[in-house]
């Protein structure tokens, strides 16, 4: 044993497990060597995983340093002002380790269970007072210190037991034998240790006693005995009063009624008197099946004994713990067959503080929990795992769901393009939760030659064809790298069943399939947008939407400001807005007329780079699709390929010369669609305006001439000009005939061209040609 002056320099427990104090006062007659095998080290009993690995030796010299010395002083302090409860939650604060061993991975619950945990050879021993009555801790610290199999002893936290660590076999499959062993040892002295102890994971708290010895020289242990297996009665532990105590009333609630034993009728009385009230039973049919089982004892009832039983068990007061763990039971252990709920770790649990709302992490999805009680029983079956003490559990559980409260708090919740399931932050800084990924095909070697065939049908033209795997190759790993890309809004133009919508459906499953369409929000008519922050791919797909130039401006500038900034604002109904950057990709369908393709937004110069404009040639289908079982199977057959596809994607290469520094993918449009389109374009509607005005001449008979945009306004709207109507339909806004001017001019078609700019007025002229 050491000097007060070793122990006052001993390093702790902590320490010696960062390896930041190698140097250490030992206090074993024979120092252990480098081979003592280590236990895990909690850094307090709630604790799902180990905080590290400690030895044996240096957990007894914490005990004997004052590091915990104030700790436990107050916890028995609390024991002698009769605060039972103040001290079973403050001792949960202890630190601890489980004697019998480490776990190698994860957390503790189920590890020896799973192959996840390595044996010490070594097994905790509890005396406690109130089951050794009559015996002092000085007494019972001999009875240890004297048989050649304990190799460590001290004084427990509550100071009125003692705690031992017995050497036994480092076989977890043997433990429950050897603790039985030791058990019936300990019993022919007429001392009881803790049945607790028979589980390899049971930690042992820290404590505080200077005289704790340990003395590692010492090779005896326990031989494990035979293991009885399967038996139907369940452990008795009554008080004085006759309160089942500990985890007692949790047992019983899982098992089934105790079979009647040979001997030890009235323990069984007990027991099964029990069994009946914790399942809701009255007295009197508690009696009635007490007395049912009759025959089949050794002897035959006294015919007051089962009454006797039914009539002691329900005089406890209905308050007392028992009570409590009846509840607490009720939660833990659903009735059989007609449950569909489960259990959550604590790590799973997260909580929405501006909605007021719990999310478990189940498997690979999130449930939503409204209210606290569900929460509290998931955790509760969790934790039962930890805890035999009604009490204890249920502080723990209240304990971890206000933990959990502030460690799992998150300002969101909900799905973003792009992004990894889990906790994350936005742009702010904000904890939010994503709920779920983009689920896309994962590459592999094989046949895709439908897909690459229905492709090389719907863009004949070579260059569509590259452009269109080009960008959808990068749409696809930028979804698969979790980094959002610029990129053009892909146009695809056919005749009405061409097949536009099957390719888009490609495009989306290789993203992830998961699609919303954007127009409402994009074109003005809707403020939220979290519907769209969660899809990969934004589709617009036939959609009747208006043609008129001011919602078609909002389409473009709407389209730009979410591809092209660095965040997207995210605003959501009765939720707080955050700034997050979606992984995107935007196709819009439509058919090949004039009139359809006016949905997209005008080609001026802002949008002229970020306009995709391919013409989709008619498919002809390998099945029917006009029915229900056909268009499954052409899916079915699609997505048969999708790995392969998708390898062919992270494979592609894009042509230098359709390569873009910006958005990998130069924004080519087919030249006839693009004709097409300008054909009902502001600039060419101008010209057809200026055209039919000078074959009138009037007012025109100056020309060429140059003018500035206001003069062919003036001219084109004035009351003598044959289009004066259909100039004012065009020219609504201040800036349109600027505008469309300056768009024809770079048209180069003849009739308008760039004429000289005034510096000085800061004006441009154009020159009208005859």
């Amino acid at each position: 044993m050491t000097s007060n002056q070793s122990r006052k320099t001993m390093p702790s427990i902590s320490e010696i497990i960062a390896g930041r104090n190698p140097a250490r006062a030992t206090s074993t007659p024979a120092a252990a060597d480098s081979s003592e095998p280590l236990i895990s080290y909690y850094h307090a009993a709630n604790a799902p995983e180990p905080s590290g690995a400690a030895t044996l030796t240096a957990f007894i010299d914490a005990i004997q340093s004052d590091e915990n010395k104030k700790t436990v002083n107050r916890l028995r302090e609390r024991l002698k002002a009769k605060d039972e409860d103040g001290y079973s939650k403050a001792k949960r604060t202890l630190a601890a380790v489980s004697i019998s061993g480490k776990t190698t991975t994860g957390g503790r619950a189920k590890s020896h269970e799973q192959g996840r945990f390595k044996h010490s050879g070594y097994m905790q021993i509890d005396l406690d007072g109130k089951d050794n009555v009559g015996w002092t801790v000085e007494e019972m610290r001999d009875i240890l210190q004297a048989d050649p199999r304990i190799v460590a002893a001290f004084i427990s936290p509550s100071g009125d037991g003692v705690k031992g660590v017995a050497r036994i076999p480092a076989d977890v499959s043997t433990h429950l034998g050897a603790f039985i062993a030791a058990r019936d040892f300990f019993a022919a002295h007429n001392l009881t240790i803790d049945e607790a102890c028979k589980d390899p994971g049971r930690l042992c708290f820290v404590s505080y006693d200077p005289s704790a010895w340990i003395d590692l020289t010492r090779s005896e242990s326990f031989e494990p005995a035979e293991v009885v297996i399967n038996d139907p009665t369940p452990e008795i532990d009554f008080d004085a009063a006759g309160t089942p105590s500990k985890g007692l009333v949790l047992k019983m609630r899982a098992a089934d009624f105790p079979t009647p034993p040979v001997t030890g009728i009235h323990t069984w009385l007990m027991a099964a008197a029990w069994w009946c009230r914790i399942h809701e039973m009255t007295e009197a049919a508690t009696a009635a099946k007490l007395q049912g089982y009759d025959g089949q004892l050794r002897r035959r009832l006294q015919p007051t004994e089962a009454v006797d039983a039914a009539t002691k068990v329900f005089a406890v007061a209905r308050d007392n713990s028992w009570k409590i763990a009846a509840d607490m039971a009720a939660r833990v252990c659903p009735p059989p067959g007609i449950s569909t709920a489960t259990e959550y770790a604590p790590e799973d649990v997260f909580y929405d503080g501006p909605a007021g709302r719990y999310l478990i992490r189940v498997e690979n999805t999130y449930h939503l929990q409204s209210k606290r009680g569900p929460v509290i029983t998931g955790l509760a079956r969790f934790l039962s795992k930890e805890y035999e003490d009604a009490k204890e559990l249920t502080a723990a559980v209240k304990g971890t769901i206000n933990a959990r409260e502030l460690d799992g708090g998150i300002q969101w919740s909900g799905n973003i393009a792009g992004h990894q399931q889990g906790l994350s932050r936005d742009i702010d800084g904000k904890p939010i939760l994503i709920l779920s990924e983009a689920q896309q095909p994962q590459p592999k070697p094989g046949n895709c030659s439908l897909i690459n065939e229905l492709l090389a049908n719907a863009f004949e033209q070579e260059t569509a064809f590259q452009v269109f795997l080009s960008w959808l190759a990068g749409r696809y790993r930028a979804v698969r790298d979790h980094t959002h890309i610029p990129s053009p809004m892909l146009v695809m133009a056919g005749e009405v069943n061409s097949g536009k919508s099957l390719i888009a459906w490609i495009a989306s499953q290789c993203l992830g399939g998961r699609t919303a369409n954007p127009y409402n929000a994009w074109a003005g008519g809707m403020l939220w947008n979290d519907d769209l922050v969660g899809a990969e791919m934004l589709l617009v797909d036939d959609c009747a939407g208006s043609i008129e130039m001011r919602a078609r401006r909002c389409f473009g500038a709407a389209f730009k400001e979410a591809m092209y900034p660095h965040i997207v604002q995210l605003r959501k109904r009765h939720s707080s807005s955050v700034s997050v950057r979606p992984v995107w990709a935007c196709i819009v369908c439509c058919n090949d007329t004039p009139e359809a393709l006016q949905i997209i937004p005008p080609l001026d110069a802002d949008m002229s780079d970020k306009v995709i404009l391919l013409h989709v040639s008619p498919l002809v289908l390998p099945v029917d699709t006009s029915t229900p079982a056909g268009r499954s199977a052409m899916q079915t057959m699609i997505r048969n390929e999708l790995p392969a596809f998708v390898q062919q994607l992270a494979e592609w290469v894009t042509p230098a010369e359709l390569h873009d520094t910006r958005s990998g993918i130069t924004a080519w449009r087919d030249p006839e669609l693009l004709d097409s389109v300008d054909a009902n374009s502001p600039a060419r509607r101008i010209e057809s305006l200026i055209t039919a005005a000078i074959e009138n001449r009037g007012i025109w008979h100056d020309i060429p001439r140059e003018f500035t945009a206001i003069e062919i306004e003036t001219r084109l709207t004035d009351p003598h000009s044959p289009v004066r109507d259909q100039a004012k339909a065009l020219l609504h806004w201040h800036g349109a005939c600027g505008a469309a001017l300056q768009r024809l001019a770079k048209m180069n078609r003849g009739v308008i061209t760039e004429g000289e700019y005034d510096y000085h007025n800061k004006i441009r002229r154009y020159y009208v040609h005859a």
